[in-house]
């Protein structure tokens, strides 16, 4: 994963073009510390909801990751490890326990799972940082607005950098661009609720919009910047977006 700075309204965290490693050097002290397999968790929790995970090893931050905590939860399979790994975090292409859908998610606090593999059914809390969003009044906007050959199903979750990526019928310079984002998931979805969410830092914020999809519920966040109109219930978004999910324990 990744710090989301501008995603999630944090714009405060950034002093003179660089993150603001004191304000983080804080936070990681008043973070809550979880024990893992080669290493341990320190997560701090901002008023929003919105965690920051220290990834540590050896008393050594070895990465950085966001999270927002809330009530969407999917189950899914592991099918196989997407991109190029970093310590303490995983990044997989999971598939529905009926396998009809699939979808990329970034876990954190990954290594205190014991074991898994294809045939473990994962209890997910998952969010997703958006990296684009559009917005119309309905889904029949939507298609009304969209060739028919270029609309996304109803509900559907599609990792469809991943799959272009491996397209033998493109470029090899189209599959290196597609692989640079291959993480990234396409979503259409029905707007079921929308929460501004203050952070407690400065008078920074986040939008937490919560959409219907082929896999549950599962709650968007982004800062009112990066949105030209605001959002509202009942609205319909085609986003794409990086899912991140939380393991829970069963």
């Amino acid at each position: 994963m990744a710090l989301y700075v501008s995603n999630t309204g944090l714009d405060a965290l950034v002093v003179d073009g660089r993150i603001d490693e004191t304000q983080l050097r804080t936070w990681y002290g008043e973070a809550t510390e979880t024990e893992a397999h080669g290493g341990l968790y320190r997560t701090k929790v901002l008023d929003s909801g919105l965690a920051i995970i220290f990834r540590v090893v050896d008393d050594e931050i070895v990465g950085i990751d966001m999270h927002m905590q809330g009530r969407s939860i999917w189950e899914a399979k592991p099918l196989l490890r997407v991109g190029e790994q970093e310590p303490l975090s995983i990044t997989l292409l999971l598939t529905s326990k009926s396998e009809r859908s699939a979808f990329i998610a970034t876990l954190v606090h990954a290594a205190t799972l014991e074991h898994f593999d294809e045939e473990t059914v994962l209890e997910l809390q998952v969010c997703a940082f958006v990296q684009a969003l559009d917005i119309y009044d309905s889904r029949a906007a939507y298609e009304e607005a969209t060739e028919d050959g270029m609309q996304i199903e109803d509900k559907k979750v599609l990792p469809y950098n991943f799959i272009m990526s491996r397209n033998e019928h493109i470029s090899e310079e189209e599959k290196r661009i597609f692989t640079q984002g291959e993480t990234l998931i396409l979503i259409a979805a029905p707007v079921i609720a929308v929460k501004k969410h203050s952070h407690g830092f400065g008078d920074s914020a986040c939008i937490v919009a919560t959409v219907g999809t082929e896999m549950g519920h599962l709650d968007l966040v982004f800062s009112e910047a990066q949105v030209p109109t605001p959002l509202k219930k009942g609205a319909y978004v085609i986003t794409r977006c990086a899912i991140s999910a939380d393991v829970l324990p069963r």
